[in-house]
């Protein structure tokens, strides 16, 4: 408690941890009684008024609270004998936040860091309100000059991701990235680097110029032993070594990573389009999102001969069976993921079976089926299939209910799952209502049936596969609006 308030603007800590107190267990009355207690021993405090406006933005009363805070600023800007500390402008700040009016924060911090230009607790905390503000090239600035204060990696770091920022919204060009580069380059030659958050911001300001031959050699060399964990120093060699267009090697180290990481789908695409000398993934422009990895990626097959291309499915089909004969836990989805993209690609091809991707569908099916992520998972495999093939998978996705598997839980994610499948492929409001009006009794009596799933469930929980249970109810109601 004490490091949170200890004497801001001058008030001692006994005094002012009741009012913080009281604003935790969200006592806002009470807090605003202790509040006007305290300013009335410290009227000229910009850090009571500044708790005062808190209290009353949190009651609701947002003109009253920007009135207070803006007379606390006044006495910051008026008043040279006041203490200016950063938990008062921290404060501050979080009510011109809530209130709309983070300009007004910036502007106390600016002020105070004018004052006290040295004080890097301020200065950090403008920098944070420079974030706020997307206002990239003020948080580079004020990021160099905190590292030129005290020399410390992390302010490097802050002020070269601001220069990328800048770089990514179009603000400065490839002069930007030399800049940041030159910094990096500077601080490992008198300090080197020690945190492998920073090597990887070495090696995207390099990706970023195309310098892939640059970062691969860092990478393998001294500082590359700051990323310990062995599979993400694999997955980074590979990227470089494919944007570089060293497909084959950039394969080989893919293959790596799934014989470490089987479960890996991200980088079995990776691998496949390597394989195939397919740059989709890495030319300009191509998506990448480490969050939400692509299900698939487009393809450019047609620069391959047949023999190429058989050799090069054939050698990844050989990898997955490696894979599904090594895997030691059945939740792994991967391999069998990797089957249905191989034969997606002998489609894009043209030297595919349609029926052998609906009969990979269905064994895909019988073990993931009762999984919520299932339908999401075959989508862009049934993109490729005809309306009839559609159809046809469907069908045999019905059939298939009186074979399922006796456990009850799998039994409902894979009644479920049918049910989103018949509403993907689009046949499902083209029923006659007669058809209609039984479909929605049998899900209704699904639903009921399985109820009693959840009777030794945490009470927070509603019952096992709360997600499909729930769309399940959604179709029902669904199904009897539009008959």
């Amino acid at each position: 408690m004490a490091s949170k308030f200890g004497m801001a603007g001058g008030i001692p800590e006994r005094r002012v941890r009741p009012i913080w107190d009281a604003i935790d267990s969200r006592q806002f009355k009470n807090a605003l009684k202790l509040s006007a207690s305290l300013l009335t021993k410290y009227p000229k405090s910009p850090y009571a008024l500044a708790l005062k406006a808190l209290i009353l933005e949190r009651m609701g009363k947002s003109d009253e609270a920007l009135s207070v805070c803006l007379n606390a600023k006044e006495l910051l800007y008026t008043n040279d004998s006041i203490l200016i500390d950063d938990l008062t402008l921290s404060t501050l700040q979080i009510v011109f936040q809530r209130l709309d009016h983070l300009d007004m924060a910036t502007s106390c911090y600016e002020y105070a860091c004018g004052k006290f230009p040295n004080n890097l607790e301020l200065m950090m905390g403008l920098f944070n309100c420079y974030v706020r503000e997307y206002s990239f090239v003020k948080q580079q600035q004020i990021a160099i000059k905190m590292y030129k204060i005290v020399g410390e990696e992390r302010f490097l770091l802050w002020a070269v991701c601001s220069i990328q920022l800048q770089f990514f919204c179009g603000n400065g060009g490839e002069k930007l990235l030399l800049l940041a580069e030159g910094l990096l380059k500077k601080h490992i030659a008198s300090h080197s680097l020690h945190e492998p958050e920073a090597l990887i911001v070495y090696i995207s300001v390099l990706e970023q110029q195309s310098k892939y031959g640059d970062a691969l050699e860092i990478l393998s060399g001294k500082l590359g032993s700051l990323i310990m964990i062995e599979v993400d120093r694999l997955r980074m060699q590979g990227r470089l070594l494919a944007r570089a267009g060293d497909y084959a090697a950039a394969a080989s180290i893919f293959q790596k990573v799934l014989e470490l990481c089987p479960d890996d789908w991200e980088c079995f695409l990776h691998y496949l389009g390597c394989l195939l000398e397919d740059d989709s993934s890495w030319c300009k422009g191509a998506s990448s999102d480490p969050i939400h990895p692509p299900k698939s990626v487009d393809c450019k097959l047609l620069h391959l001969t047949d023999e190429v291309f058989d050799s090069c499915i054939s050698n990844a089909s050989d990898l997955v069976e490696k894979l599904l004969a090594e895997a030691s836990n059945d939740s792994i989805r991967c391999p069998h993921l990797a089957n249905l993209e191989i034969e997606r690609r002998k489609l894009l091809y043209g030297k595919g079976d349609d029926n052998k991707l609906i009969e990979a569908l269905m064994q895909y099916f019988f073990r993931f089926g009762h999984l919520a992520c299932f339908t999401s998972d075959i989508e862009v495999f049934l993109q490729v299939l005809t309306h009839d093939k559609k159809a046809q998978f469907l069908e045999k996705l019905i059939k298939s209910r009186e074979s399922l598997t006796m456990v009850p839980i799998k039994v409902l994610g894979q009644s479920i799952t049918v049910f989103k499948i018949q509403e993907l492929v689009g046949n499902l409001f083209t029923l006659p209502t007669g058809d209609l009006e039984g479909f929605a009794v049998q899900m209704a009596e699904i639903y009921c049936k399985n109820l009693p799933l959840s009777k030794d469930l945490d009470e927070q929980e509603s019952m096992h596969g709360e997600e499909p249970s729930l769309y399940g109810m959604q179709c029902v109601g669904s199904v009897i609006l539009a008959y």
